[in-house]
């Protein structure tokens, strides 16, 4: 026969647990939704590179695939980097037909859609951290990728993954 006092601790430890039970279940969500967002980063920074690697076999401007610019200025001017007449992505022949790209990849998840933009700029070749507004032999090609699982576990705000490279023309 159970006395009242064990009663007692029985009852109380079954309302411990069941105040317990739904921190518990919050700290597995939350550590599953950090797994997941994690794994969707790797995803993202993988892509992203294949993007980067890809565009670093292209030539470094439009005035490269037909000739040998000897000055900055024989080179694309900034404000019209971007693709030329015709061109759509994967048939890129230069580097700055990345400014402005926007396309939907879900062949790295099938389950998953990812966003990739492009922008390319000119850097100054003194200052690599510095836009140029006139042509220079140094580009930067910054690629951001952004999906529904790139969010941050405990906020839910979107983490847009960035990564960027510079590309000089010899």
């Amino acid at each position: 026969m159970v006395n009242t006092g064990q009663m007692l601790l029985v009852l109380g430890a079954l309302m411990l647990f069941t105040l317990m039970l739904p921190s518990l279940n919050g700290t597995i969500l939350y550590n599953d939704s950090a797994l997941i967002s994690a794994q969707a980063q790797v995803n993202a920074i993988a892509l992203a590179q294949r993007y980067l690697a890809e565009a670093g076999t292209k030539v470094f401007d439009e005035a490269c695939v037909s000739g040998n610019p000897t000055q900055p200025s024989q080179m694309t001017a900034a404000a019209f980097l971007g693709r030329g007449f015709g061109e759509n992505y994967p048939d890129f022949d230069d580097l700055d037909d990345y400014d402005d790209l926007n396309i939907v990849d879900n062949t790295t998840l099938p389950s998953v859609s990812f966003t990739v933009t492009g922008e390319v700029t000119y850097m100054n070749p003194t200052n690599p951290t510095v836009v140029s507004s006139t042509q220079t032999y140094l580009k930067r090609l910054r690629i951001s990728v952004t999906g529904p699982y790139l969010v941050d576990p405990g906020s839910q705000a979107p983490i847009p993954i960035t990564v960027e490279q510079l590309f000089a023309y010899f």
